[in-house]
């Protein structure tokens, strides 16, 4: 059975007034953003696990959104001692941790995005699936799950890259606006390989421009995507950004 989170949202302050919704909505879960200084905050503070009891409500954690995995060992090596810190904090409370697919630098020529680590394909797939086993190796030794999120406007090369993550054995995460603006990539791949997903970020979108938006303000056909998700038996994120979008969201989502 799926379980129904919420996203923790800007225009809050506190963890608490996004758990106060979260009860108010009946949601399952929250997914907590370390992009938000007030998540790292109370996260170092030690308050969350309390505020979750109280309110009965699980909890996810996105991480960075800037983190790739496949960049400079330097680079890489910062964003795992910070995946350690806070993986350790989360411990008992976090269920998983959700990371980017980053699509890497861009070099435009004539106006043509050309990606570096697609002409360097095979030294970028080493590099990002020896990392990501770093990092799930951290996520597994304070017994949370690892996934991995598609993001928007992704290349043509991350067919390829999927193929190889999932030969070695990761877990995704499927977020269906960002696969919009990205003319579907991630749902042509089903054709091809069985991707296994443990989350889901479900909003709507349109016209392969705009996504986030709240269900019904978009051309998405979200019933199908709900379905995927109970039969992987995911957490759903209803991804949209403010409050009154969620508070609309959550009762059209139940009843499909």
């Amino acid at each position: 059975m799926i379980k129904i989170g919420m996203p923790q949202l800007y225009e809050f302050d506190t963890v608490e007034d996004n758990l106060k919704l979260a009860k108010e909505l009946g949601v399952d879960f929250i997914e907590l953003n370390l992009n938000f200084g007030y998540c790292r905050k109370e996260m170092e503070a030690k308050t969350i696990a309390s505020l979750l009891e109280k309110y009965k409500v699980e909890a996810t954690l996105h991480f960075y959104d800037e983190a790739d995995f496949a960049s400079y060992d330097e680079v890489v090596d910062a964003y795992l001692v910070l995946l350690e810190k806070y993986a350790s904090l989360a411990c008992g409370y976090i269920k998983q941790i959700n990371m980017h697919l980053i699509p890497g630098p861009v070099v435009t020529i004539s106006g043509v995005k050309n990606y570096i680590y697609e002409k360097e394909y095979d030294e970028y797939i080493t590099r990002l699936i020896n990392n990501f086993k770093k990092a799930e190796k951290i996520c597994n030794k304070y017994n949370i799950n690892m996934v991995i999120e598609n993001t928007d406007n992704i290349p043509e090369y991350t067919k390829r890259s999927y193929h190889d993550l999932y030969k070695a054995g990761f877990r995704f995460c499927y977020d269906i606006g960002h696969d919009h603006l990205s003319y579907d990539i991630v749902w042509n791949l089903l054709n091809e390989i069985d991707l296994p997903f443990d989350e889901f970020h479900i909003h709507d979108a349109k016209d392969r421009k705009k996504c986030h938006l709240s269900l019904g303000d978009g051309t998405l056909d979200i019933k199908k995507f709900k379905d995927l998700a109970e039969k992987n038996n995911a957490y759903v994120v209803l991804e949209v950004k403010q409050s009154s979008d969620l508070i609309s969201s959550v009762p059209l989502f139940k009843k499909l």
